[in-house]
């Protein structure tokens, strides 16, 4: 029994990874390159990854709880792009654009700083008020991914960057 035992070791240790990998994969279609990180945190749909001078965290897109007593079911993708796009918000209730205009004030977009990109079937939407913090929504079907960058505008284009197509 006792070789029986260290056979059964031996073949878990041969074919475990470590935990920290560099790939984060959020969907079948789409992924992203992340260097070794100094901790990683999660708590209920909120991962925080920590390195030194900067950090980023992801959590899902919850229509239900992104904004306080309003349920955006029906209107999330529609709300997330306008929020980088004000020509988008003209397709929104007024009172959703006003919300929308609201959030986009508080996160610092300017249309200069803001990024649109299409990754394999996802569609990136993006933005970094040029001090330190960056938010960036990945629309894929059925998922919205929410990603903020707390850290200068150099690791957020570096994050942006390492988003890839599976």
């Amino acid at each position: 029994m006792d070789k029986s035992l260290k056979a059964l070791f031996l073949a878990a240790s041969i074919f475990t990874s470590p935990v920290l990998a560099d790939n984060f994969i959020l969907s079948a279609q789409t992924g992203f390159e992340y260097p070794s990180p100094v901790s990683i945190s999660h708590s209920g749909s909120y991962l925080l990854v920590k390195y030194k001078e900067w950090s980023f965290s992801h959590e899902n897109f919850d229509p239900k709880t992104f904004y306080s007593n309003i349920n955006l079911t029906g209107f999330e993708r529609n709300f997330v792009r306008s929020i980088f796009d004000a020509n988008k918000r003209s397709e929104l209730p007024k009172w959703l654009a006003a919300i929308s205009q609201e959030f986009s004030d508080g996160l610092g977009n300017k249309p200069e700083s803001i990024k649109k990109i299409k990754v394999g079937k996802a569609e990136i939407l993006a933005g970094h008020d040029g001090k330190k913090n960056g938010q960036i929504f990945i629309l894929e079907d059925p998922a919205i991914h929410m990603i903020t960058i707390s850290g200068e505008k150099q690791y957020f284009d570096a994050f942006i960057k390492n988003i890839k197509e599976r």
